[in-house]
């Protein structure tokens, strides 16, 4: 499990040589949790259910928000101007009212099946 924390952090902080043509590597806001069941109901990692959830805000969380629409439905908010989009696992939240001034708008959750290398975002029990 050492080996990919020590490859995630690695990915992230390489840049790569780019040409001008091609696309520069962006920084991330990000923090992740490994643990079994649902990253809101979640439990320490098993032999038989381990998962990596990371959570990514900001800048980078509105454009995969951007990339993956269309809006899902039903919400889970009461506020209907806040939106949910999901792909496979991908999920990514606009809330239009923030509770303080150190949130974002934009919030998007990746999730990986550590056994089986499959996208699986469990954010919801």
């Amino acid at each position: 499990m050492h080996k990919l924390l020590i490859f995630v952090a690695g990915a992230l902080a390489f840049s790569p040589p780019t040409r001008a043509d091609e696309r520069e590597w962006d920084r991330l806001r990000a923090r992740y949790l490994i643990h079994s069941g649902s990253a809101t109901y979640l439990g320490a990692p098993t032999k038989m259910d381990r998962a990596l959830t990371v959570v990514i805000d900001g800048k980078a969380a509105k454009e995969i928000f951007d990339l993956i629409g269309p809006n899902s439905s039903p919400q889970c908010s009461p506020d209907k101007r806040d939106k949910e989009r999901r792909k496979k696992g991908v999920e990514c939240i606009f809330t239009a009212q923030l509770d303080g001034p150190k949130d974002f708008h934009y919030r998007c959750w990746i999730g990986i099946n550590l056994r089986t290398g499959d996208a699986d975002a469990r954010i919801a029990g």
